[in-house]
């Protein structure tokens, strides 16, 4: 007998051979929440975590895993949380890319890091939050000049 080129073909025994196979040891699944609210906050920490590591999530994914209809869990997301799930991850992603906007990335890096191929989508998806990432970089460093000013007068005025 001719083993297979598959992942179990290390697994076949030779022809007459008795010996029990190896078990397989599977991933056992997270039991799917049997309440509502307990399943939209799974559906919250999924959606958050793929949008900070800069992944691609559908909502139907996090449906299915659910054990729900793409449509009732949009309903039961927006009922819990007060916004589609779609809302949700794009404000996941663009508080994202505000944090290392502030870090002092470009716009091209934090464009990849959040998940996006170009640095235009970063800007759409910004400028729907209402700013853009040259105004995010402005608004830190001209905060930091204020807080300069400020220590420096009130290092002058402890010195007198």
């Amino acid at each position: 007998m001719q083993a297979r080129n598959t992942p179990f073909s290390t697994m076949t025994r030779p022809p007459g051979s008795f010996a029990p196979l190896p078990r397989l040891v599977l991933p056992v699944a997270a039991p799917i929440p049997r309440t509502t609210p307990e399943r939209m906050l799974v559906a919250k920490e999924r959606i958050k975590a793929a949008a900070e590591a800069g992944q691609r999530v559908r909502s139907y994914e996090v449906a299915l895993d659910l054990d729900l209809s793409e449509f009732h869990f949009a309903r039961q997301f927006r009922a819990a949380f007060g916004r589609s799930p779609h809302v949700f991850y794009d404000e996941v992603r663009a508080e994202r890319a505000r944090a290392l906007l502030l870090e002092g990335l470009g716009e091209g890096e934090v464009a990849r890091r959040v998940g996006f191929r170009r640095p235009a989508e970063l800007r759409a998806l910004l400028a729907k939050r209402g700013t853009t990432p040259a105004a995010e970089v402005t608004d830190v460093a001209a905060a930091t000049e204020a807080v300069e000013s400020v220590e420096a007068v009130d290092a002058s005025t402890a010195a007198e």
